[in-house]
């Protein structure tokens, strides 16, 4: 119970998105919205300058349209969501296995020592958690970077699987890179999703001040959005702070922040 305090407020802080209005110009319906220094930091849209802000009408329905079902208002599952359910489901299975004894943790982790002897590590070390806790917190997370990257307008299905898929042994190879041939620490241990996650929270705040059209080759259509880059901003500052906390991997979340940001660059 010594982490229930770090995971319960890290899981607070990952829902403030939901809990924020996004403001939407009322004469274009634009979510591009700035503030204006000039007038005392007005509100102000980016695209037809009007000062006529309000916020995003959420609608309940339970209509389906092209694939989109609403579940409750502001939440939908669309037909890409898989792309977010696959590693939530890869989490939740081997925390299963993990906690009932098929799996030891301790194999799977991630281990600087024996990286090169068991290389699966690489990828295996994102999926284990060692508790509920631990793994609720980084399911959040998941839902956080799949509201960001619809508010950026992401148009690709397979992106988000793509970015990880990079993002897990990247993330795993600068952070072996430091232990070892920076601070020759063999016995680092360290283990979750959530170095993963800083990686994508670095990719989409970036995202959202410099916009994104090509990620390797693959158009994924991100656009740069005033409300995404303020709320992802305050979001990463908190993330960093609560990283300092004890029993959490600061290495880790780093060198996933890290990462992200060396991949936003290709």
């Amino acid at each position: 119970m010594k982490y229930w305090f770090c995971y319960n407020f890290i899981d607070l802080l990952n829902l403030l998105p939901f809990f924020m209005g996004i403001h939407q110009c009322r004469a274009c319906g634009s979510e591009d919205i700035k503030t204006d220094r000039s007038l005392g930091g007005r509100l102000i849209c980016a695209r037809c300058g009007s000062f006529v802000i309000g916020f995003k009408e959420r609608k309940n329905s339970t209509k389906i349209y092209q694939g989109l079902k609403s579940l409750n208002p502001g939440i939908k599952i669309s037909s890409d969501d898989w792309q977010y359910m696959l590693p939530f489901l890869a989490c939740l299975v081997i925390f299963l296995a993990t906690n009932t004894g098929v799996l030891n943790q301790s194999d799977f982790s991630y281990w600087s020592g024996g990286l090169l002897l068991q290389p699966y590590r690489i990828i295996t070390s994102h999926f284990i958690h060692l508790d509920f806790e631990h793994l609720l917190s980084n399911t959040f997370g998941i839902v956080i970077a799949r509201h960001f990257l619809r508010m950026l307008g992401l148009s690709n299905k397979l992106f988000f699987v793509i970015l990880i898929s990079f993002l897990m042994p990247l993330q795993v190879l600068l952070h072996w890179f430091y232990d070892i041939v920076i601070v020759n620490n063999p016995m680092s241990l360290s283990a979750g999703f959530s170095g993963v996650l800083f990686g994508v929270d670095a990719f989409i705040l970036l995202a959202s001040i410099y916009g994104k059209r090509y990620f390797m080759g693959v158009e994924i259509a991100l656009s740069n959005n005033y409300q995404a880059r303020r709320t992802m901003t305050i979001l990463t500052a908190i993330g960093a702070i609560y990283s300092l906390m004890p029993g959490v991997s600061l290495l880790g979340h780093l060198t996933g922040f890290v990462a992200g940001s060396l991949l936003f660059l290709v």
